[in-house]
């Protein structure tokens, strides 16, 4: 579990700490460019960087990531630190960090250091990362989602050859994932369903059904001893999500409110077979009802009571939804008149 969240020059973050009670659900709160975002994405980069797959710093810090864009504007260095602990019962501190640093006439090097009690430890370099750092903390970062779902994309009918499909960033992949969770897990799809009633009581049953979709695949042809890549576009037989309501059956996802469709995305994410040990959610009341706010906030702290190693940090700008908190849950961002976060 998360504790304590560090950042030094990441974006328009010079030096912000937040201390994180062990209630597991936190808000972050504060006018907009105030910086949530950023904390959420700055520990988004920290959990990949503990993956199995492309967690390196050169496959996750590219393009828009690159550390140009997230260190603060004239500064040559930055850094974000995150420490907690694992386990109730025979407890292990740990510390895990990623740094950046400039030279005179040189690029961007990155560092990634680590503490686990008293041991410690450290790599550089472009090729280096998180993955090999001792336990509890790949355990403890890995398996981490970062989501701002859009409600078009959840309802869209999608196919997936994934073993364990899952909802992606922005909301695509939601009825493969329903899918299967109903067909593994028919006890916790009910739950599920149970659930979004609670937030939604226009909702009598969630539903899958098979639809067309088309899918774009990578494809090789060799010219003159050369191989050219293509794109080809198949026509796929994929799912997608339907909804008996008070007003009528099998209603397609597409013709449902933006806020049910959000809804039941973070369900899915929060309940589903492989549950994420850190979940990083941006806008979290979209679409939503105060009521129904206040309902998925009652919701999440039953989801978390019931999974220990199940954290969540959220940006918000509902006061209804910090009703429902803590002081200590709720974490307030604002800018000074420079326009750093304070």
């Amino acid at each position: 579990m998360l504790e304590r969240v560090e950042l030094y020059n990441f974006k328009s973050h010079h030096s912000t700490q937040l201390s994180l009670d062990d209630s597991r659900l936190h808000a972050l709160v504060g006018q907009n460019s105030s910086g949530k975002t950023s904390v959420l994405q700055a520990l988004h980069y920290l959990s990949r960087l503990a993956g199995y797959d492309y967690s390196s710093f050169a496959n996750i810090f590219q393009y828009e990531r690159s550390p140009e864009f997230l260190i603060t504007t004239g500064q040559n260095n930055m850094s974000v630190i995150g420490s907690g602990f694992w386990g109730y019962h025979s407890r292990k501190n740990w510390e895990a960090s990623y740094h950046w640093k400039q030279g005179v006439n040189s690029p961007w090097v990155p560092t990634a250091s680590w503490k686990v009690d008293q041991k410690q430890g450290n790599v550089e370099g472009w090729r280096s990362s998180l993955s090999e750092s001792p336990e509890p903390i790949p355990q403890a970062l890995r398996y981490s989602v970062h989501l701002k779902l859009v409600a078009t994309n959840l309802a869209q009918a999608a196919y997936s050859d994934a073993i364990t499909p899952r909802v992606e960033f922005d909301g695509s992949g939601l009825a493969p994932t329903l899918d299967y969770l109903r067909n593994e897990d028919p006890k916790q799809f009910q739950q599920l369903q149970e659930k979004l009633k609670r937030i939604v009581p226009g909702v009598r049953e969630v539903g899958v059904r098979r639809a067309k979709v088309k899918v774009n695949r990578q494809r090789l042809i060799e010219v003159d001893g050369k191989s050219i890549s293509y794109e080809e576009s198949q026509e796929m037989a994929g799912q997608e999500v339907v909804l008996d309501m008070n007003t009528g059956e099998r209603i397609p996802g597409h013709a449902i409110s933006e806020g049910t469709m959000l809804t039941l995305g973070l369900l899915t994410v929060l309940m589903s077979p492989k549950q994420p040990n850190l979940v990083l959610l941006d806008d979290i009341e979209q679409g939503l009802h105060p009521k129904a706010q206040r309902e998925l906030m009652t919701v999440f702290k039953e989801i978390i009571q019931a999974n220990n190693n199940l954290q969540i940090i959220f940006s918000t700008h509902s006061p209804y939804i910090v009703d429902e908190l803590t002081p200590s849950q709720v974490h307030v961002l604002s800018n000074t008149n420079s326009g750093f976060t304070c």
